[in-house]
């Protein structure tokens, strides 16, 4: 299951790095990582959000079975949220900058918010836990992903707002990132199932 949980943490990267590729047109600052929702790899965006839906369970198992050390069952909740957050964006895919405000895209951003939350409060508390089992650099790899996880949840938070809204895109990727790395990462260090 681990080996399942890492290969689709690994895809979730790789296809986020296959959307800047496809998509040189836009700008990589400014536009939301969901925007490739709304363009030719609409698809392959929810292909996305599935991977990272059905890895999040598979890694909240890890946790909840590890038993040296035991882990706080809030991990795992936190990851089953991340995967309900990622099946709203899904569900309800983003609009174009400027659309009126509806439902949908209220949904949206609330799926938004549960998803990069739960996966930054996941990356926090797990970080301390699961490098104090681990050796060989791992530690400080995951404790410098930790850092990186919590200033690019902190830039997205930041950037939301208009005057620092064209740099909403750098953050958002900078977060998606590290917290991709961290959770594959997690996947293959965790004891296995």
């Amino acid at each position: 299951m681990e080996k399942l949980a890492a290969t689709l943490y690994l895809l979730d990267l790789v296809m986020l790095f296959a959307f800047q590729l496809m998509h040189r047109d836009l700008r990589l600052l400014p536009q939301a990582v969901s925007s490739y929702g709304l363009t030719k790899t609409a698809v392959l965006f929810k292909v996305y959000l599935l991977a990272g839906s059905i890895a999040a369970p598979l890694l909240a198992w890890q946790f909840w079975m590890a038993k040296s050390p035991a882990y706080p069952a809030m991990i795992s909740v936190y990851l089953l949220f991340v995967a309900l957050g990622r099946i709203g964006i899904a569900i309800y895919p983003n609009h174009p900058r400027g659309a009126p405000e509806s439902f949908e895209r209220q949904m949206h951003h609330a799926a938004t918010l549960l998803a990069f939350a739960c996966a930054y409060m996941a990356v926090v508390e797990a970080t301390p836990l699961l490098s104090g089992g681990l050796e060989h650099g791992l530690p400080e790899m995951l404790e410098w992903l930790r850092h990186i996880v919590s200033a690019g949840f902190i830039a997205v938070v930041l950037t939301i707002s208009p005057p620092l809204r064209r740099f909403f895109g750098l953050a958002e990727r900078i977060f998606l990132y590290a917290t991709g790395l961290w959770f594959l990462t997690a996947s293959l260090t965790l004891p296995p199932l």
